[in-house]
């Protein structure tokens, strides 16, 4: 109801309810103002909660500010046991030394310069360096002869400790790598210098003897010379291609045969499984069997007492019944060996049950004598016939009780010792799998190791015959422009042909290709381009920080008939404004503490000011709907952004599971935002991303309003059982 003073202004009904509903969220506001700016002590630690995540932006920013520009205080080892290497015409060289001496001039690293091998490899391990570097004794001379056979291929033996630091063995390998290519320039370089310096000298040898015909069969010769160097070194580009194309096939089957033999086991796993099944199977027939064996002696046994009895009485008319009443006695026994027989597999017992249904039928045949014989009231042979059928039924019996003991001690034995056998050679062949599987996995790897090592030398052996292959092509340009000129020129032509700066020419083959490298977006230094990133992650812990220091619910009874959604933005509105401190501190400490490069700073702090809406918002929902399990899952939704938000690594790194969750979070939209503010914008890439961060002001809000109203009594009786606990 509103107020009646209202209503004397003249304001409708509806205006007055809207304005008097507003009255309510400003009160809270206003007074949650008033008791913050009263209490110093209150005041002292908004302050320091406002200040508190600029900090933590500033700290991690100004750390990552360029550590790649100070890598120079990485120590690494470096040690030279390179023998060197004369050549024919007496020319000594030696590259170990060489490389050592141009480690001397590089600074990107702290370069620490060892006599041994072992004192390198002792500090690599002890920590004292990142990793070593070691040229070792016979690398001039691999490089010097690379083409012949039996040379092996030069190498760098790089020692490196992994366990210092993920990202220093990142940036040794990087500095490896650039001497790998700077050697390899190097290399190149001095060949073709050599050769150029050598046609120089016979340049000159040519105009002071003047022996033109002479001098072209020495150009032939080398350049003979140097279409065999290339074509030695396209045999081994081409094998080496051979060699990856098979190894990558190689890895192909052994996978499928890994495969293969992984599914092998589990079936033959599962064999051995349906044999114990079997084995169990057959010992409950077993049992059945002697079930029905002792049934049938039982009732054979009964059969005869029947007899037996009739024959005390010596009636007629008892002998008779007794007779039929064992004769159906008999007709079922004979069903059940019948049965018995379908059962068992065993052709000895069959056999023997055959026998057995003989002696009951005839035993059957002597009832049916007996029975006829008591009709016709003639006895005469009636004693006869009874013990016939008594002496058929005791050699069932008989043959009953052998076949028994034929199942139990020879059949059953016999079968379960088979099964174990099979058992255990099915146990073998799984386990010879499994093994199969392993080491067909440790073959995959090998075989994509040595396809990367083919690729590598591919590479390089391309540049060698490159170069080599221009150098043929200037011979042959030039013995033919000779052999086509007039004899007064030849000589001339020559000169000019040959001619040049060989330090020029070498420069020129070891670098054939320049790369000239335009840059979108520039961004000045490492600590700009993570920013975005850390000035995001301080908005979201300055409001985490917020829910933990300020109750979420005001004082209800201070404003009696005030909503729950009144109750709810009356006491966010602190919460915003708060927010907006410590976002305008962290914005401006980055702009004018720290000098990030910003293209467009109005709009980076428009971008940070709707993020701290957003988080804000987002949180103090989830704290006032679900209490301190909204601050736990306040505290789970953070860990998953830094891990999944793309704002140091790309997305593209990140396991599948961070790439397929992260658009369902706030981080990126808001990270993405501010770097079209820090390096430009494209289009209108920055307006989107507001727009997709402004998507999460309803789900903030329906959480905070209409999920909080079900979870109330729960969050109000978990409030006092923690309090209950007089720790929490």
């Amino acid at each position: 109801m509103w107020p009646f003073s209202l209503y004397m202004k003249g304001v409708s009904p509806c205006e007055g309810m809207a304005e008097y509903r507003m009255n309510i969220i400003k009160r809270i506001f206003f007074n949650d103002l008033k008791h913050v700016i009263s209490n110093f002590f209150i005041l002292v630690i908004v302050v320091g909660v406002c200040i508190l995540p600029a900090l933590y932006a500033w700290c991690n920013i100004y750390s990552n500010w360029d550590p790649y520009g100070n890598t120079g205080n990485l120590k690494v080892a470096a040690v030279s046991l390179d023998e060197g290497y004369k050549d024919k015409d007496g020319t000594y060289s030696n590259s170990g030394e060489a490389i050592i001496e141009n480690l001397h001039d590089n600074d990107k690293i702290d370069w620490q310069f060892v006599e041994t091998e072992e004192e390198a490899i002792a500090g690599v391990k002890d920590g004292s360096y990142y990793a070593a570097l070691v040229v070792p004794k016979n690398f001039t001379y691999n490089m010097y002869n690379i083409l012949f056979e039996d040379v092996d291929k030069p190498q760098l033996i790089f020692y490196q400790n992994q366990k210092i630091n993920p990202v220093a063995n990142k940036i040794t390998d990087t500095v490896v790598g650039t001497i790998q290519s700077n050697i390899e320039e190097q290399f190149i370089k001095t060949m073709t210098q050599r050769i150029f310096e050598g046609t120089n000298t016979l340049s000159s040898d040519l105009e002071e003897d003047g022996g033109v015909d002479r001098f072209i069969e020495k150009l032939k010769d080398i350049n003979k010379d140097l279409i065999s160097y290339q074509d030695t070194i396209n045999v081994a580009i081409r094998g080496n291609a051979t060699l990856a194309a098979a190894a990558g096939e190689a890895q192909g089957d052994t996978k499928e045969m890994q495969k293969r033999a992984t599914d092998s086991a589990n079936t033959i796993g599962q064999a051995a499984t349906n044999v114990a099944q079997s084995k169990t199977t057959l010992n409950g027939y077993t049992s059945q069997v002697n079930t029905s064996v002792d049934s049938i002696q039982n009732t054979l046994s009964g059969a005869i007492a029947t007899l037996n009895e009739a024959k005390v009485s010596n009636d007629l008319k008892t002998m008779t019944d007794a007779a039929a009443k064992v004769n159906q006695d008999l007709t079922e026994i004979n069903e059940k060996l019948g049965n018995l027989a379908a059962s068992l597999t065993d052709p000895n017992t069959q056999a023997a049950l055959k026998v057995l249904q003989e002696n009951v039928k005839t035993a059957n045949k002597a009832m049916d004598l007996v029975i006829t014989a008591g009709n016709s009231a003639v006895d005469n042979n009636l004693a006869s016939k009874r013990e016939d059928a008594i002496s058929a039924i005791n050699t069932a019996i008989t043959n009953l009780e052998n076949m028994q003991k034929q199942i139990t001690n020879n059949l059953m034995p016999q079968i379960n010792q088979s099964l174990d056998g099979l058992t255990q050679i099915l146990e073998n062949s799984q386990n010879l799998m499994n093994n199969m599987a392993s080491v067909l996995g440790g073959m995959n790897n090998i075989f994509g190791s040595l396809q990367v090592t083919a690729n590598s030398a591919t590479t390089s052996l391309e540049k060698t015959s490159e170069a080599l292959g221009m150098l043929s092509d200037r011979l042959t340009d030039a013995i033919e422009k000779v052999e086509a000129a007039a004899d007064g020129d030849k000589a001339k032509i020559l000169m000019e042909t040959l001619s040049g700066d060989p330090e020029m020419y070498g420069e020129f083959f070891a670098e054939p290709v320049h790369i000239e490298t335009e840059v979108l977006y520039p961004v000045d230094n490492y600590g700009s381009a993570v920013t975005p990133f850390y000035t995001t992650l301080a908005i979201w812990v300055g409001a985490l920080i917020l829910t933990a220091i300020l109750k979420v619910h005001p004082d209800h009874t201070k404003y009696e008939g005030a909503k729950g959604w009144q109750l709810f933005f009356g006491r966010y509105a602190l919460f915003f404004l708060m927010g907006q401190l410590q976002t305008l501190i962290t914005v401006l400490g980055d702009l004018k503490f720290l000098h990030v490069q910003c293209l467009h700073p109005v709009y980076f702090w428009l971008a940070s000011a709707v993020t701290s809406m957003i988080f804000s918002l987002l949180i103090y929902s989830l704290v006032s709907a679900f209490g301190d399990v909204g601050k736990a899952a306040a505290v789970v939704i953070v860990v998953l952004q830094i891990a999944g938000s793309s704002g140091t690594y790309p997305i593209e790194l990140l396991p599948e599971f961070f790439q397929k969750v992260y658009i369902f979070f706030p981080f990126p939209y808001a990270i993405n935002a501010m770097r079209e503010s820090v390096a430009g914008f494209y289009e209108h890439d920055y307006l989107i991303y507001l727009l997709q961060l402004c998507l999460f002001i309803p789900v903030s809000l329906t959480i905070g309003i209409w999920i909080r109203r079900p979870f109330k009594k729960m969050n109000h009786f978990m409030e006092e059982r923690m309090e209950e606990t007089e720790m929490m």
